[in-house]
């Protein structure tokens, strides 16, 4: 009886159907790892033989084919890791994505979502053309305006201060983009 209840009542480390049985304190020791983090693994399929017990060999093929998976999940998106097959097959699939994506871009141009940029420029530089002679117009014809109020060299001073004024505008715009106009202080 007394054989008996030591064969059920095994110690903290033990040899049983052809493999090492320890107790979660060993095993937790010879993996290197915290018992908690025993019973994550546990929890994540880890084999164990009872409560408290694991069986050393079944733990490390677990955790060496649990890591073989870590490395395979690597190799697949690090082209550092990858053996010329699966290099090939990486730069297919991203050639893949290119070809998809230039496709995208053909259909979105053809759709007129995009404009090309010599297209653009030319009418930009029509408008800003057009623009810029219609504003110096403008300009001279409010002098002209302002010539029958006021005597001839006031009508030029006029007439060149609104001239400077949109010439400084139009060149800020043509530079910065945004016109900061000069206040003159009285």
């Amino acid at each position: 009886m007394v054989d008996e209840e030591k064969s059920e009542q095994k110690g903290d480390l033990y040899f049983g159907a052809g493999t090492i049985i320890a107790c979660t304190r060993y095993a937790a020791a010879y993996f290197g790892v915290t018992a908690a983090t025993l019973s994550n693994w546990m929890k994540a399929g880890c084999p164990r033989v009872r409560h408290g017990y694991y069986d050393i060999k079944a733990v490390t093929e677990w955790n060496a084919q649990r890591e073989g998976e870590k490395l395979a999940e690597a190799a697949r998106s690090d082209p550092d890791k990858m053996t010329p097959s699966q290099l090939k097959t990486h730069y297919e699939a991203e050639l893949k994505k290119e070809q998809l994506e230039s496709s995208r871009l053909k259909n979105q141009i053809a759709g007129g979502e995009y404009l090309s940029k010599t297209d653009i420029v030319e009418n930009l530089s029509r408008f800003f053309s057009v623009f810029k002679s219609s504003v110096f117009g403008l300009g001279h014809e409010l002098g002209l305006t302002v010539a029958s109020y006021v005597d001839a060299d006031e009508a030029r001073r006029v007439d060149q201060m609104i001239n400077d004024r949109i010439s400084d505008a139009l060149t800020q715009m043509s530079i910065d983009g945004v016109y900061q106009p000069e206040v003159d202080e009285p």
